[in-house]
């Protein structure tokens, strides 16, 4: 296998709405290495703890889901990741946020997350301190958490037009105190061209790296399917038009609601760096979804890409169903939990 590849090459689980069920996320992880990535990060925007409710303390029940995934991925020699999204730091942090926040950041240290991923993405409220608030938030996590590698995600994170229609302008210097704020190691995430790219070239990733500087890691938002749009689809075809770049730092796909049916798609990107031979993700892909479903999928996926769901007749879902329950297995029940409007568009996903 080649060894130009990005220093992490994985899943982050990123998305809005309908979370996966833990017990299909833990046994991902040994999906997920046979496919030859060697990260993921969890940070589910479902997770209220990591987001809306920060400043609270996590369950106990929470903090043993947590070990328990920490354990399994690292069992499976993933290299496991943790988001917090401290929502409304862009007004600045009280002295009570701030101790919530070291509080929080103590506990995360205690799970011993190999990556640190803080997520200032959908934030809105951005004014002329919303860079040097971030980065203030930033040198707190570095001092609670050294050991683990840090990622942020800043909130315009793309020069899609999308991010300042629907959060504001972005700051005059913001991309310019980032670039003097952060560590010569802190992986920046970037989505491409668009927040949903179809394409990124290897002219984009050096476009992207003039702004935010060598450690660029691609948060590709494929085959992902929250947005009131992409929450229409299923994307079932392997990642494509991407090129390879062994100069990203990383390469995290943000996957489907669906975690069964996001490994087709995934597979692209084992794919794209040579992470394993051909057959062995095709052993994968069978063992989890069986050589006659991925067959029947593989004859849908341009439908299932191109035709909205609520464009469908009656006539054809209630073929579709037929068709379906014919399959065993949870991507079967994923599919037809779809195509029941099990995965409505959650309003908090905005970026379409």
């Amino acid at each position: 296998m080649s060894s130009a590849r990005p220093r992490f090459v994985g899943v982050i689980e990123g998305f809005y709405g309908r979370a996966w069920a833990q017990s299909h996320r833990n046994q991902a992880a040994s999906w997920f290495a046979e496919l030859g990535f060697n990260t993921y990060i969890y940070a589910p925007k479902s997770q209220t703890y990591l987001r809306s409710k920060w400043r609270d303390p996590f369950p106990d029940s929470e903090l043993e889901l947590l070990d328990h995934m920490a354990r399994a991925y690292r069992a499976a020699g993933l290299q496991w990741g943790i988001g917090l999204s401290p929502l409304g730091v862009n007004r600045g942090l009280s002295q009570a946020d701030k101790r919530a926040l070291r509080n929080k950041l103590q506990v995360i240290s205690d799970l011993k997350p190999d990556i640190i991923a803080v997520l200032f993405d959908d934030m809105s409220h951005s004014t002329v301190d919303t860079a040097s608030r971030q980065l203030d938030c930033l040198a707190e996590v570095a001092q609670a958490l050294p050991q683990a590698h840090r990622m942020v995600c800043p909130t315009y994170y793309s020069p899609d037009p999308v991010l300042e229609k629907v959060f504001g302008p972005m700051p005059p210097g913001y991309i310019e105190q980032y670039q003097a704020g952060l560590s010569d190691t802190t992986g920046v995430f970037w989505t491409g061209p668009s927040v949903c790219s179809d394409r990124v070239s290897e002219a984009d990733v050096q476009v992207a790296k003039q702004l935010w500087g060598e450690t660029l890691v691609l948060w590709d938002n494929y085959p992902v399917n929250d947005g009131r749009l992409r929450s229409q689809h299923l994307y079932l075809k392997p990642l494509s038009a991407r090129s390879p770049n062994s100069r990203l730092q990383g390469h995290l796909c943000n996957p489907m609601n669906q975690l069964h049916l996001s490994l087709l798609g995934l597979s692209g990107l084992s794919k794209l760096y040579c992470l394993t031979p051909e057959s062995s993700t095709i052993e994968v892909l069978r063992q989890v979804l069986g050589g006659d479903f991925i067959g029947w999928l593989s004859a849908k996926a341009d439908q299932f890409e191109h035709t909205r769901l609520d464009d469908l007749c009656p006539s054809e879902v209630d073929s579709l169903r037929q068709s379906l329950r014919e399959f065993a297995g949870q991507g079967a029940r994923e599919c037809l939990d779809w195509l029941a409007g099990g995965y409505r568009f959650d309003p908090a996903c905005l970026t379409e």
